[in-house]
């Protein structure tokens, strides 16, 4: 795990429930007080675990709930220490599509080479007309922070979109397979998915 997402569950409970609470939740992970995530170290998925156990008891929260307070913080707190990304971005899916892209930049910066293909390994796109596909792979089962992250981004965008989860982890598959697709390419969205999968509307969360 990068040292980014940590960063950022701090800074978000911080800046919104205070310094206390944000301490208590480092004390209930195992951490030490004084312990600054940097954005581009890499630490343990398991302590990652630890942290998000520890935000959800103290907060009182379930982890789909810190999934999109979190997805929320991250994508304003982007806007400020990235606003290239979202100059480069037009639309919600140039955005989205170049989330992989801007994910593995800062695996680059990774020095172990083991490490930074395990962080590769996580994402995987594909671009169709209508939609894109976006294949995730983590043990850490975030793929409902990657839906409300996308969700997020297509209401910054003003846009209109449909998101299915074909495939979960949670679920017993092998990864998560997430579709988001534009409806007005496509007459035919859903058309020919069953009534197990997984459908999301902008509006839903």
């Amino acid at each position: 795990m990068l040292g980014l997402i940590p960063k950022v569950l701090i800074e978000l409970v911080t800046n919104t429930y205070g310094t206390q609470t944000a301490l208590e939740i480092m004390r209930g992970a195992g951490c030490v007080s004084d312990l600054e995530f940097r954005i581009n170290e890499v630490y343990d998925d398991e302590l990652w675990l630890k942290l998000v156990i520890a935000t959800t008891e103290v907060l009182n929260c379930t982890p789909e709930q810190l999934e999109e307070e979190y997805a929320r913080y991250f994508l304003k707190d982007a806007q400020q220490r990235w606003p290239a990304w979202f100059k480069m971005s037009k639309t919600a899916r140039e955005f989205l599509e170049r989330h992989p892209a801007v994910h593995n930049n800062f695996a680059d910066a990774v020095r172990d080479s083991y490490a930074r293909e395990r962080i590769k390994d996580k994402f995987r796109i594909e671009k169709l007309n209508d939609r894109i596909i976006t294949h995730y792979c983590s043990p850490n089962r975030h793929c409902h922070m990657y839906i409300s992250l996308a969700q997020e981004v297509l209401k910054l965008y003003d846009e209109q979109a449909v998101i299915e989860e074909l495939k979960c982890m949670k679920r017993g598959d092998e990864e998560c397979e997430i579709w988001v697709t534009w409806p007005q390419v496509s007459q035919l969205v859903g058309s020919d998915r069953t009534d197990t999968n997984k459908k999301l509307t902008v509006s839903e969360f």
